[in-house]
């Protein structure tokens, strides 16, 4: 295997974390990743000092690591795991306030500082009418404007505090089904798809560092999960005029898994899409993304190009 372009395409995975500190630690060491995510399972039992200590020596096995979380309160609370604060949803603080919903933002983000976190996989940007839609609990709950204002004070909040935020689930959920568990598809017409695309617009114009793309097929589009989309990831860079870090949904989630095959994994597919960084890609299908290359499928400008942007980024968390 060609290891100069193997050691470039690790740096394009966003590891989940196996719940094994010294698993984790092993992975770090061997494979370089750009970060590792991690979730309840690393912080049940721990005290806030264990979870300082991990986070410092996963940073020594791989310097300038970018370690990121799931921390968007209510539904998807991952510091629920360990303490007993309760952290409301974006809804629900919103509700009191772009004041209130700011200051309780604030007090995570300097929490999750604290603890070595330098990525946080929110705000939900989603804009959704629908209460029995999964995705209506995790958003803002409110119309477009105040769903954008209140995106775009969360960046600009993390961007002043020196932490990364990332806007999802672009082009947006609606009120689609769940992509956890089984592929889900939009049909939205293109004028609704595109008034629900607000808040990301805000988004990058306020200059999100991040953005992720869901695993929903939106079929204005094409019938691809919008991740795997090279349209999609077409739309997003030359229309929206998006310049910054695009990374996937989890590719460990089964709409992912679904659209992807042993010859064309779906790691692969995200690369030819456009994708920067591969959030829970598997790291034993390196082979056959070097192979792909290799074959010119991806090319190494376009490696080169995201290996830029996540630079980028860490120079931003470890200035």
């Amino acid at each position: 295997m060609n290891h100069s372009l193997s050691s470039k395409l690790s740096q394009l995975f966003f590891i989940d974390s196996l719940g094994d500190f010294q698993k984790n630690l092993q992975i770090l060491q061997k494979y370089q990743p750009s970060g590792i995510i991690l979730f309840a399972k690393d912080l049940e039992g721990k005290s806030r000092t264990q979870v300082k200590q991990e986070l410092a020596v996963y940073k020594q096995a791989r310097p300038k690591l970018l370690i990121g979380i799931d921390q968007e309160g209510g539904l998807v609370s991952r510091l629920s795991a360990l303490s007993s604060n309760f952290y409301p949803s974006q809804g629900q603080l919103l509700r009191q306030g772009l004041d209130a919903f700011l200051q309780k933002s604030k007090e995570t983000a300097l929490e999750l500082k604290d603890l070595g976190f330098n990525w946080n996989f929110a705000p939900v940007a989603d804009f959704a009418q629908n209460r029995s839609s999964f995705i209506y609990g995790r958003t803002f709950q409110s119309g477009l404007e105040k769903t954008s204002k209140a995106t775009t004070s969360f960046i600009k909040l993390y961007q002043d505090l020196g932490l990364i935020s990332t806007a999802k689930h672009f082009p947006g959920y609606g009120d689609a089904g769940d992509t956890h568990t089984a592929f889900a598809r939009d049909d939205r017409t293109r004028a609704e798809a595109e008034n629900d695309l607000l808040p990301f617009k805000a988004a990058i114009a306020a200059g999100v560092p991040s953005i992720m793309v869901a695993h929903l097929a939106v079929t204005i589009f094409d019938d691809q999960p919008a991740s795997l989309s090279k349209k999609v990831h077409k739309y997003l860079r030359q229309d929206l005029g998006y310049n910054g870090v695009i990374l996937t949904d989890d590719l460990a989630m089964a709409a992912a898994k679904l659209a992807g095959s042993e010859n064309e994994p779906a790691e692969l597919l995200a690369l030819e899409a456009g994708n920067d960084l591969l959030l829970g890609g598997d790291l034993a299908t390196l082979p056959r993304l070097v192979q792909a290359m290799e074959n010119r499928l991806v090319s190494e400008g376009q490696i080169d190009a995201s290996l830029d942007r996540l630079q980028a980024l860490r120079e931003f968390v470890y200035r």
